[in-house]
């Protein structure tokens, strides 16, 4: 049997009324999409792709309003994502980069604040963020089991440490303005 290729830059898929419930296209900057459309032509379910490579699906309830989300970032980071009636992201549940599992919920105004996750080394981590989504604090555990306290600066670089040494030995860093070079350590 031969195949045989029908070729457009859209198609709509219309219910017996006429009204468009389906659409398969390119996005006025040329991302390719699928979107599914309730009867009163709003799109209650998208899926894309961008140029990086990222791709997702969101789902809209009957106002609107993106209420979840399932995408996979060109950095390899997936995430799963809800949100509440107002569109805010309530909670998010993912994989970073590095495939480490995260967690985020909404403690406040709307803004994801609170976040466990697994650090680079595979041990749990929870860090507190401020509102524009800057981790600030992080505790968790160091590659070896002991507990430790980071408190990082505005731009996200770590300026002081508090915690236990695998001696389980107690310890305060205060790191120089770069983040990478004690400044003074007490233990």
């Amino acid at each position: 049997m031969k195949k045989r290729v029908v070729r457009a830059e859209e198609f709509e898929v219309v219910d017996e009324l006429g009204h468009v419930r389906m659409r398969i296209g390119l996005s006025g900057d040329e991302h390719p999409f699928f979107s599914m459309l309730d009867a009163d032509g709003s799109v209650r379910a998208r899926f894309g792709v961008q140029s990086d490579g990222a791709a997702g699906l969101a789902i809209a309830d009957d106002n609107g309003k993106v209420r979840a989300t399932f995408g996979l970032s060109s950095d390899g980071s997936a995430s799963l994502a809800f949100g509440d009636k107002h569109g805010r992201i309530r909670a998010k549940f993912g994989l970073g980069s590095d495939a480490s599992p995260t967690m985020g919920v909404d403690v406040e105004d709307g803004e994801l604040q609170h976040r466990h996750k697994l650090a680079e080394q595979g041990t749990p981590t929870m860090g507190l963020y401020d509102q524009r989504g800057k981790v600030r604090v992080r505790l968790g555990l160091a590659a070896g089991g002991a507990p430790v306290l980071r408190l990082l600066d505005a731009d996200g670089t770590v300026r002081a440490i508090v915690g236990l040494a695998n001696d389980d030995s107690p310890f305060v860093q205060f790191l120089e303005d770069d983040g990478t070079r004690p400044g003074w350590t007490q233990r």
